[in-house]
């Protein structure tokens, strides 16, 4: 039988179990338009087609989908134009290792010949073509790059696509395929190309090393970034915690909730005077564990890292010092290492005494974050603690949080405790303005859950927010954003003023690239979309607020909270 290649595209995508195509379309996918139309007038539902209205909102779907939902999403996008609006996104799809299939369209006719068909789309000749074709535009941020350049080798290679993205470690892919190929007829068979296997086991001397390092250490010290992305590695690590009586730090950077917040192992975000302590520190799923350039373990501390994508070859730079660098998944090799360490058998005193220390720390340092906030509590404009404090109280047990804050990560990560590992995605891995496009795809895959995106007011002005609350309204896709509005880029201010405390800027109080003035009223753009927007300046209304919100969000309509934050000097 023969298939279009419209057809054969969609057929390869089902069969390497691709359910969610995240499009901002161009002419050159009616073919696949036209076989996706035939599949759902068939009876087959398997494949869901999401309309986009901005090509970054498509990507950063794909990744928010593939987060929540475990699997592969594609993204068809219109040739160079949609892969330069896309770019962003699909540098953020590289950082957070998502596995998405992007496609692009292209043309090989350039209108040539008397075929009529060639007369359609004659912009191919001038504005939607460039030298070297799309393929180079993306390489840098995507696993593998292909432009398609038969008929016949359009089936294997969208399998091969497949494939790629999947292999640890998991990443975005992408291929260009020509308009004329999509419209051809030919014969078709399933490429068999096997699904790569999930997890690769450590060597078992390496976790025998770890172990012996860590049951002979005086001051083991455990420092996370990623790990929550994998719940179950996350509770191996509360297991191989809770054996060693060891701390366990987040960077400042985390991505994810990777240790329960209110566990009294967790250590907090700051590792500078604990490292300096340590002999033997142990890095799982960390990039950048602490800052070089102001802390760091003595000369005679034992490093030791885990990661499946270690020693992290697509940084240019990345000169942590480390005495063993184990190259696999965490998941198994915290498993593996829980079990090595109990049969090691540490000493129970040891053990004890590490644990009721940490704790110690652990309860007066949340005594002192709340305390903190409590106090801000009647401030106007509203303190942020306090609101990230209000949001917790609030927050659904099962809600996912997507973040997108600079200058408030920190008062979110110590005060959102009730997020659990799973439920907290970063919505900035490529850069600012992805956040909503990732709530939105989270949204899709987990409908029953809760989605909250926290957002700064910076932040939100670089979304496509027209496209993302369109989106929502077709799907009935609600999520809640909150704005956190101080009225600034607050972290470009900090950053000149740690350059220059007592310069011209700070003396005159003038800040350039700084205020977003007048501040827009942004509960409006909200209801252009029949969503609900509210603006909140009293600190006492936050959590009725947030009710109203979550009465709107149940009866199916999105909803903005517009936060007034104080804008005060970020030196204070």
């Amino acid at each position: 039988m023969k298939y279009s290649g419209g057809e054969t595209l969609v057929r390869v995508l089902k069969k390497q179990g691709v359910k969610a195509i995240f499009s901002s379309p161009g002419t050159e996918w009616a073919p696949v338009w036209e076989a996706l139309a035939k599949l759902h007038a068939e009876g087959d539902q398997g494949l869901t087609y999401y309309n986009c209205r901005h090509e970054m909102l498509a990507v950063s779907a794909a990744i928010g989908y593939a987060e929540r939902s475990g699997e592969m999403p594609a993204v068809l996008l219109h040739t160079s134009s949609g892969l330069l609006h896309a770019a962003m996104a699909i540098r953020g799809a590289y950082m957070d290792h998502a596995p998405v299939v992007i496609c692009a369209g292209e043309s090989v006719r350039f209108t040539e010949g008397e075929d009529p068909e060639s007369g359609r789309g004659w912009q191919w000749l001038h504005s939607l073509s460039d030298v070297g074709g799309a393929t180079r535009m993306v390489a840098p941020y995507v696993k593998w790059s292909q432009a398609i350049t038969s008929r016949e080798t359009l089936a294997g290679a969208v399998a091969r696509a497949c494939q790629i993205a999947r292999m640890a470690p998991e990443g975005p892919v992408y291929f260009s395929v020509s308009k004329e190929y999509l419209q051809e007829e030919a014969e078709d068979t399933m490429p068999q190309i096997p699904f790569p296997q999930a997890r690769v086991s450590p060597d078992p001397n390496d976790i025998d090393k770890i172990a012996t390092l860590l049951i002979g250490s005086q001051n083991p010290m455990i420092i996370t970034q990623k790990l929550g992305t994998d719940p179950e590695a996350v509770h191996k690590l509360v297991e191989l915690a809770e054996a060693l009586g060891a701390p366990v730090f987040e960077s400042i950077t985390q991505d994810a909730v990777n240790f329960p917040r209110e566990h009294p192992m967790h250590a907090g975000f700051d590792v500078t005077q604990a490292i300096r302590d340590a002999d033997v520190v142990l890095a799982v799923a960390a990039i950048t564990p602490w800052n070089p350039q102001r802390t760091g373990p003595p000369a005679e501390a034992k490093i030791v890292f885990i990661d499946k994508q270690a020693p992290y070859p697509r940084f240019p730079y990345w000169n942590y010092r480390a005495d063993l660098i184990v190259p696999t998944e965490p998941f198994a090799a915290l498993e593996a290492l829980v079990g090595k360490v109990k049969a090691k058998r540490l000493d129970p005193s040891v053990r004890s005494k590490r644990f009721d220390s940490w704790k110690a720390k652990h309860d007066q340092m949340l005594v002192s974050w709340d305390n903190h906030a409590r106090q801000a509590r009647q401030k106007r404009p509203i303190d942020s603690h306090w609101l990230c404090c209000a949001i917790n109280e609030w927050l659904p047990p099962d809600a996912i949080v997507v973040e997108e804050t600079i200058t408030h990560k920190l008062s979110i990560s110590r005060f959102l405790r009730r997020v659990k590992p799973g439920n907290f995605i970063m919505g900035h891995a490529g850069g600012l303005g992805t956040g909503m496009g990732v709530a939105l795809g989270a949204k899709v895959a987990s409908p029953d859950r809760p989605v909250v995106h926290l957002v700064g007011d910076g932040s939100f002005n670089y979304n496509p927010v027209l496209s993302a609350f369109g989106f929502s309204q077709e799907y009935q896709a609600p999520v809640l954003t909150v704005v956190f509005n101080n009225g600034a880029y607050r972290a470009m201010q900090s950053a000149h003023l740690r350059l220059y405390p007592e310069g011209w800027a700070s003396r005159t109080r003038t800040f350039y690239g700084v205020d977003i003035a007048p501040n827009p009223d942004y509960a409006q753009l909200a209801k252009a979309f029949d969503a609900y927007g509210e603006k909140v300046e009293d600190p006492d209304e936050i959590q009725h607020a947030l009710g109203r919100a979550w009465a709107e969000i149940q009866r199916g309509r999105a909803a903005l909270l517009d936060v007034v934050l104080d804008p005060q000097d970020p030196r204070v």
